[in-house]
C-alpha cells in the first residue's frame, strides 16, 4: 500500500511550485507584496484629505499625516531602494533561466510603450485630476531595456557577462557623471537615463539598477548553473510564490483596481454628505 502511494506520488504531474526554483518565485513574490502596499498607503495619502474635507472626520486628518510621515521617512526611501535594487537583482537571476528572453523583451517594451503613452494621454485629459499619472520611464521600461541588452550577451560565458557587468558599472559610475555634466541634460524628460530634476509617477531610472540586473544574471551563472532551488520549499511559501509567477500582471493591474475603488469610495462620501 505505501509503495502504490509513493508510486503515485512520482508520477504525479509536478505544478509550478515544484518545478520551478521557488526561492526566486518567493523573493519576487515577497517584494511585489511590499510593492503593492505602499502604492495602497499612496492611495489613501492621496484621498484622505478630501475625505476629512468631505467628512469633517478628524479620524481622517490624522490618517492623513500619518501617510505623510510614512511618505516623507527616511526608513521608507531606504526600504524602497532596497526594494528595487533586489527587484532588479532577481529579475537578472530570473532571465538566466528563460529561454526566451527576446519575446520577454519585447513583450515588455510594448507593455511599456502602452503605459507611457496611456498615462500621458490621461494627464493630458486631467482624467484623474490634479493626480500625477505621468509614467515616462519606470521599473518595467528598466526590466525591458535590461532584458534587452541581456539578450546579447545572454549566449556567453560568465566571463562575457562579468565584462558586460563591469561596463555598466562603468558607465553607472562615471558615464551618468559625464552625461549629467552636458548643459541642459538635466532639464531632459526622455529616455530618462539619469535622475533629472523632476518626478514623475513611478518613475526610477535605468541607472545604475540596470547594473544591478546585470549582477543577478551574473551571480545565476554560478549560485544557478544547474537551474536548480538551493533551498528546501515549504508549503506555507505556496502563496508568496503564486505571486511572484504573476509579478508583472499584478503590478500592471493593481492600481486599475485601486484607483477605482478610491474614486468611488469619494464619490459615495461625497453623496452621502450631500457635496
Amino acid at each position: 500500500m505505501n509503495n502504490d502511494i509513493a508510486l503515485e506520488s512520482h508520477t504525479r504531474k509536478l505544478g509550478a511550485f515544484e518545478k520551478r526554483v521557488h526561492e526566486v518565485d518567493f523573493l519576487r513574490g515577497v517584494l511585489i507584496i511590499i510593492v503593492l502596499i505602499d502604492h495602497l498607503l499612496n492611495n489613501f495619502l492621496l484621498n484622505t484629505e478630501t475625505w476629512y474635507h468631505i467628512t469633517n472626520n478628524v479620524f481622517w486628518h490624522y490618517f492623513y499625516n500619518g501617510m505623510v510621515f510614512y511618505w516623507d521617512s527616511v526608513a521608507r526611501q531606504i526600504i524602497r531602494y532596497l526594494c528595487l535594487i533586489a527587484f532588479c537583482t532577481i529579475s537578472g537571476v530570473s532571465c538566466a533561466f528563460s529561454r526566451n528572453n527576446w519575446k520577454r523583451a519585447g513583450e515588455m517594451i510594448l507593455v511599456f510603450a502602452l503605459l507611457a503613452v496611456g498615462s500621458n494621454l490621461l494627464e493630458a485629459w486631467k482624467f484623474l485630476g490634479d493626480t500625477d499619472c505621468i509614467i515616462d520611464f519606470n521599473v518595467i521600461g528598466v526590466l525591458a531595456f535590461s532584458t534587452l541588452f541581456y539578450c546579447f550577451v545572454q549566449n556567453q560565458s560568465w566571463k562575457g557577462l562579468l565584462a558586460s557587468s563591469l561596463c555598466w558599472f562603468l558607465f553607472v559610475t562615471y558615464g551618468m557623471a559625464l552625461i549629467k555634466s552636458i548643459p541642459g541634460t538635466m532639464d531632459a524628460r526622455v529616455p530618462s537615463l539619469i535622475e533629472p530634476n523632476f518626478s514623475t509617477a513611478d518613475w526610477m531610472p535605468i541607472t545604475p539598477y540596470i547594473f544591478f540586473f546585470f549582477l543577478g544574471a551574473l551571480l545565476s551563472y554560478f549560485v544557478y548553473d544547474d537551474k536548480k532551488s538551493k533551498l528546501p520549499r515549504h508549503e506555507w511559501e505556496r502563496p508568496f510564490c503564486f505571486v511572484g509567477r504573476y509579478t508583472l500582471y499584478i503590478y500592471l493591474g493593481h492600481q486599475v483596481v485601486l484607483i477605482p475603488v478610491f474614486m468611488i469610495i469619494t464619490a459615495i462620501l461625497r453623496a452621502s454628505y450631500g457635496m
